[in-house]
């Protein structure tokens, strides 16, 4: 610690003294005079001191008192402070989803801990430091950033920290982090950093983590579920039947809990499935609802992602790429409403069109290689080089299929009875779905991420409820061919949805209208929410849907290199103390003058 004097360039100190300076000696009266205060120095000198040049110089103790009073205020007129070790110091707070997870007493969350230990830090800080406040999710940002520790009182300190919500958001990855608070130590001028958070720090860093970066964690992690992933699917061709699949990751007793699909806006009960080993739940034949929520009735430890949310599809119509040698080969599956077909003949086929559209069917023809798209194979010729041909047969009689497969979803095969069917010489990549009398007649399979199917038999023409089981056949090859067309939008927390029209509005998952600045809006809650664009309505299902977040206590990785900062110090002005003492001995002055005059009526 030293001590310093600043330039005089501010009088305020001394504004502030001198009045309480003058005052008692404007009120100071004798008989019949007037004692003016610039002259109490010399007014401490006795007559016959002042009167000879030579005369010997007596000094009272009040001369030394006013000279003490006046090297004081000339002092303050330097505005001394006292530099002491210091420096800056960055507080960053997890504001991400598992900072929901239950405190150890069961009923607080671990955010409000981490709060409560924040506002104690910041109330420690002394005056004059840097202290800078930040928080991590959904991304890094600044909440606060001054040297005033001082001005930071108790109810602005509490109000900075209402101010502060916690997110549904996923934390950002260890590596955004390392890279954040190396930058807020090297470039941002802090000198010692302290990360709020329910995560440890990896045992294997605790030992080599540098000193500047300090890891408060706050609660403990306790066994967790979480739901990571709900989807809903509405097959154009299908609308009334509604599947739904949702994945569970997380450990959890393998009794005492379930999963319920309810009716989100009403909260019916629609469905309910017990634990199952693999954790992955699959709904079939949903009633139809607008908006459907997943919960997992269980207490564990981050009630957050025991929920997740999904919006019904609309229903649309599905384009494809017919190629087929018939003319009328696109009006034969005209009867089905939501199919939009282009067509065109074996002859003008080039593999580039297929990649326009999400499925092409090729019906008594074959490319000679797959297409770059989902694709399916009606009674391919003989000798083609995608799907190769085995026996052939009129009138196969269906053997058996592969149950739960979704080509063979609510066909009844006893009464499917092809006019004349050619088996195949599957593929290694393939899988047999249904096999006849001829031999395997209807493949199916994934390869390089597209989906391609071979039926041996002809499909055309539809003709709906008078051969209703070819009809279920051909509606579901449609609907596996064209995939995701019936599947809800993926939206997590976190993300940003960009908005179009004049004056969008967004109501958020309480129902409250939320602030959209500019044309993009932070997801920052889970939930259904409502989007009025151009005038029309539409709903969006925002889930956390992260499995990392759901596992509890997972350890923090991080890697953050520092660089050699310079020793700061920090300066705390000493010129209002010295503004109470000058007023202490002014006091003093008071009495002692008070008493000197005392003496000198009773002399008289």
């Amino acid at each position: 610690m030293d001590f310093a004097l600043l330039s005089a360039s501010s009088a305020a100190p001394l504004l502030l003294a001198l009045p309480a300076l003058f005052l008692p000696y404007l009120f100071r009266r004798r008989a019949r005079r007037v004692v003016v205060p610039s002259l109490f120095l010399y007014e401490g000198l006795a007559a016959s001191a002042r009167q000879g040049m030579w005369g010997r110089l007596r000094l009272s103790p009040l001369f030394f008192l006013h000279l003490l009073i006046l090297l004081l205020l000339i002092l303050i007129a330097a505005q001394p402070v006292v530099r002491s070790p210091g420096g800056s110091v960055a507080f960053v707070l997890d504001t991400s989803a598992s900072m929901q997870a239950r405190a150890p007493d069961g009923v607080a969350r671990v955010f409000e801990l981490a709060k409560h230990a924040l506002g104690s830090r910041l109330a420690t800080i002394p005056e004059g430091e840097r202290i800078g406040l930040f928080t991590s999710a959904p991304s890094p940002q600044k909440i606060a950033d001054t040297s005033l520790a001082g001005e930071w009182s108790e109810p602005s300190l509490d109000r900075l920290l209402a101010g502060i919500e916690v997110t549904d958001t996923p934390d950002p990855s260890d590596a955004v982090l390392s890279v954040f608070f190396a930058q807020l130590l090297a470039e941002d001028g802090f000198q010692r950093l302290v990360f709020f958070t329910d995560r440890p720090l990896a045992s294997t860093l605790v030992s080599s983590a540098p000193p500047q970066v300090s890891v408060v964690r706050l609660g403990e992690a306790g066994p967790n579920l979480g739901i990571s992933g709900f989807r809903l699917h509405r097959s154009p061709f299908f609308p009334e039947a509604v599947e739904a699949t949702l994945r569970v990751v997380g450990t959890a007793p393998a009794e005492g809990w379930r999963i319920s699909l309810e009716d989100a806006e009403t909260g019916q009960e629609l469905q309910s499935l017990p634990p199952a080993q693999d954790q992955t739940f699959s709904f079939a034949d949903v009633p139809v609802a607008r908006t459907y929520r997943a919960r997992l009735l269980i207490e564990d430890g981050l009630e957050l992602d025991n929920a997740a949310h999904a919006v019904l599809p609309e229903l649309g119509s599905v384009s494809g790429l017919l190629v087929s040698p018939l003319p009328q080969g696109a009006a034969r599956l005209s009867r089905i409403p939501a199919l939009r077909l282009d067509q065109v003949s074996p002859q003008d086929y080039r593999p580039d069109m297929a990649a326009r559209f999400p499925f092409v069917l090729f019906h008594l023809t074959a490319p000679d290689s797959l297409p770059p798209s989902n694709a399916a194979f009606v009674l391919p010729p003989e000798g083609n080089a995608v799907f190769p041909l085995g026996r052939a047969a009129a009138g196969p009689d269906i053997t058996r299929w592969t149950v739960g497969h979704p080509l063979v979803r609510y066909v009844h095969f006893p009464l499917l009875r092809p006019a004349f069917g050619h088996a195949f010489s599957p593929p290694a990549w393939s899988t047999t779905v249904v096999h006849a009398t001829p031999g395997p007649l209807i493949l199916a399979g994934e390869r390089r991420g597209y989906r391609y199917a071979a039926v041996g038999f002809d499909l055309l023409p539809y003709l709906g409820r008078q051969n209703l089981p070819a009809s279920i056949l051909t509606l579901n090859l449609l609907d596996w061919l064209a995939g995701q067309a019936g599947r809800t939008p993926s939206l997590t927390t976190g993300a940003s949805l960009s908005l179009t029209g004049q004056a969008p509005q967004v109501s958020g998952p309480d129902g409250q209208t939320v602030p959209v600045l500019g044309r993009s809006l932070s997801l920052l809650k889970q939930g259904v929410y409502r989007v009025t664009e151009h005038g029309h309505q539409r709903r969006l299902a925002v889930n956390l849907g992260s499995a990392e977040e759901s596992r509890l206590g997972r350890p923090l990785r991080l890697d953050v290199s520092t660089p050699t900062q310079s020793e700061q110090t920090a300066q705390r002005p000493v010129w209002p103390w010295i503004v109470v003492g000058v007023l202490l001995l002014l006091g003093l002055e008071r009495w002692l003058v008070g008493r000197e005059e005392g003496r000198s009526g009773n002399g008289a």
